[in-house]
């Protein structure tokens, strides 16, 4: 899928952000913002804000409490789930 799509989807809410919801980054800047969120590392969604922010965090590795939230806005980030069903979604319809 095109990655204007994906920014479109997520700007008008088509793709849900629920607190507790496991994310991943999607995309940085060239500058390479946000540098706080690293790839292939899964957030959890601790706090959803009205200005496009979410608040995430990661879980300690000892897998009971979770390290320092950080504040991104939701264009980096996409849902785990959402990102699998687009992956899964472009495969089968190149089969077709």
């Amino acid at each position: 899928m095109n990655d204007w799509v994906l920014k479109d989807m997520i700007k008008k809410g088509l793709v849900p952000y629920n607190i507790g919801d496991e994310v991943v980054i999607l995309k940085r800047k060239s500058n390479g913002h946000p540098r706080a969120v690293k790839d292939g590392v899964v957030y959890i969604v601790k706090q959803i804000d009205l200005d496009g922010h979410i608040t995430v965090a990661q879980r300690s590795s000892d897998g009971v409490g979770y390290l320092q939230p950080i504040r991104v806005h939701k264009m980096y980030l996409i849902n785990k789930s959402v990102l699998r069903d687009i992956k899964l979604n472009s495969i089968l319809n190149q089969t077709n």
